[in-house]
């Protein structure tokens, strides 16, 4: 990309990774992880016309959800 002075780059994160979730800090601390590399690697690339973005979605129903208690999945929806 460097190269081609060109390039998109799309990282997927959570927004656990912003706000923390309870009982979730192994997850949270991995997401928050994600982040801060997307914005560090964002600013290297700068000056290469290259642009790095991470999404960062809440909670959806998956499968997972039945590992959870109905609480934890209130407060995360």
């Amino acid at each position: 990309m460097q190269a081609r002075n060109y390039g998109r780059i799309l990282n997927i994160a959570s927004i656990a990774g912003n706000e923390g979730n309870p009982n979730t800090s192994a997850y949270s601390a991995s997401k928050a992880g994600v982040i801060g590399f997307t914005k560090s690697l964002g600013k290297g690339l700068a000056g290469y016309d290259i642009t790095v973005n991470c999404v960062t979605p809440a909670a959806a129903r998956t499968p997972i959800f039945d590992q959870m208690s109905q609480e934890h999945i209130d407060y995360m929806l």
